[in-house]
């Protein structure tokens, strides 16, 4: 059995999805699967018409006489032809709903249309045009279709000829089934296609967008946020200030990202051709895959693979900065503490695309000493989390920062400068219950004046927060290993964390 997996065509004995791929897809981490069948579909507005002389076709127009004769295909079967002459053969009689008028009309050659033979209702005749003519019909401008195959009927067909049956044109067609698997092991057919993520190419005259989408997509995957026939949306960035680098017409499988609005920040997915748009920059496309993210839902994340891999050292040891440099082709230049073991801080050129360009990296190293790791309450307090990671970088950056602004060594406290600013709109939000406990991570919520202000415990505390407020003043953020090292920090230190 041949199977294809992502672009490549597998020979498998398998006989389930399961055997064939590396992950088990997740109800959140869908997969799917394409089989491609073939089914008999009605031509849209198209009608085959079978007479004693042969089959005639017709496409319709889309008005109320169309209406009609597609509601009532069977009332037309079994009419003999009552007429024919030079301009059009004329099949009747029934009854019609429609009004009469004497007015004259013009039809085109090949019309197809309703009349009243003597201006009587019940004298209805379906009339099949050989040449453009102008007459009296009785109703008015009753052109519903137009012969498009079988036109030499016409000159055939004589008094008596019968319609024999109406019908809508039927083709057999070739389609695509798609099932969302997610993690039930489903039965191969030969010939099925597993697409377990989408190929995406960034577009390098963008790189600030490009290391947006690359940071966004960090750990390997894409969020369904919104979905729209015309595109899905991932606004997890969303608030993040983008410059606009290349705005172009947005064909199916681009990329963008939203460069001013309230959704400043946004990705987005095309699954239909768009034109151009000022508040949009294209960063990139999808090569391959694109129908995972068509079938996804919201709030299911779709894997994704650039062909461009993130170059992004910040957080790494120089040794391991190294390494990663190394196995991309590049060059490493080590600035500040160089030894193996020192944090990466700076990255130069920080940009991924330029990075490339260039063929080597500046990593400027710092003790470990001023590197901590944080644990973040993104569930309890979401808002506040992301007022942390805005003001440090960790929106955007693997390796935040924080400048100490208050330090004493009588103090059981540590405080780093915020935004008060950012923080005025900062709501109470998990505020500490009982004790403070040593390591845990505080900011001063804009019930204070002191709004913003970032804190850090050296020992529990019942009676006030991380940054000496009243409990109703603080909101507890998160929390940091290693306590004991922040005693050592002075006024003007840089503090850096990394995500645990």
């Amino acid at each position: 059995m041949k199977v294809t997996i992502d672009g490549n065509e597998v020979e498998t004995n398998g006989r389930t999805l399961l055997e064939l791929i590396e992950r088990t897809p997740t109800k959140s981490r869908p997969i799917i699967m394409e089989r491609r069948t073939t089914k008999e579909v009605s031509v849209h507005n198209t009608y085959v018409i079978t007479t004693s002389k042969g089959e005639l076709t017709m496409e319709a127009y889309d008005n109320r006489f169309h209406e009609f004769f597609a509601s009532n295909l069977d009332k037309f079967a079994g009419l003999k032809a009552v007429w024919t002459d030079k301009k059009s053969v004329n099949f009747g009689t029934l009854a019609l709903p429609f009004e009469i008028t004497r007015k004259q009309f013009t039809y085109n050659r090949y019309e197809v249309l309703f009349g009243f033979s003597g201006f009587e209702r019940g004298q209805g005749v379906l009339t099949l045009s050989k040449v453009g003519f102008i007459g009296r019909n009785g109703i008015e401008k009753s052109a519903f279709g137009r012969i498009v195959k079988g036109r030499h009927i016409l000159e055939a067909l004589e008094p008596n000829d019968v319609i024999e049956s109406i019908h809508e044109k039927r083709e057999r067609s070739e389609m695509y089934d798609y099932t969302v698997v997610t993690g039930e092991n489903v039965e191969l057919e030969d010939g099925d296609t597993i697409i377990t993520k989408l190929g995406v190419e960034m577009n390098d005259a963008a790189p600030v967008g490009s290391e947006h989408f690359l940071f966004l997509t960090n750990n390997g995957y894409l969020t369904i946020r919104e979905r729209l026939a015309t595109y899905c949306k991932d606004d997890t960035l969303k608030g993040v200030d983008i410059p606009s680098e290349t705005i172009a017409a947005r064909s199916r499988g681009s990329l963008s990202v939203r460069t001013s609005g309230k959704q400043v920040g946004s990705v987005y997915l095309y699954f239909k051709d768009t034109i151009e748009d000022d508040a949009h920059s294209v960063i990139g496309r999808v090569v391959s895959g694109i129908e995972l993210a068509e079938q996804a839902h919201v709030g299911q994340e779709v894997r994704v693979e650039t062909t461009t891999p993130r170059l992004n050292t910040l957080g790494m040891t120089q040794r391991e900065a190294e390494r990663m440099l190394a196995s991309q082709g590049l060059n490493q230049q080590r600035t500040g503490e160089k030894d193996d073991d020192a944090i990466v801080i700076e990255q130069d050129p920080e940009l991924t695309v330029e990075a490339r360009g260039k063929g080597a990296v500046e990593t400027r190293g710092i003790d470990p000493a001023y590197v901590f790791t944080v644990t973040l309450y993104a569930e309890e307090a979401p808002e506040t989390v992301g007022y942390f990671k805005t003001v440090t970088g960790l929106k955007t950056r693997a390796l935040g920062r924080l400048d100490v602004f208050f330090a004493h060594e009588e103090l059981d406290m540590i405080l780093f400068s915020g935004d008060t600013k950012l923080a005025g709109s900062l709501h109470p939000e998990h505020i500490p219950q009982g004790t403070v406990r040593r390591g845990q991570i505080g900011i001063t919520n804009m019930a204070s004046r002191q709004r913003g202000v970032i804190g850090i415990r050296f020992d529990d505390n019942a009676e006030y927060g991380p940054t000496g407020e009243d409990f109703e003043h603080t909101n507890l953020v998160g929390e940091i290993d290693e306590v004991e090292r922040l005693r050592s920090l002075s006024e003007g230190d840089n503090v850096y964390f990394i995500l645990k």
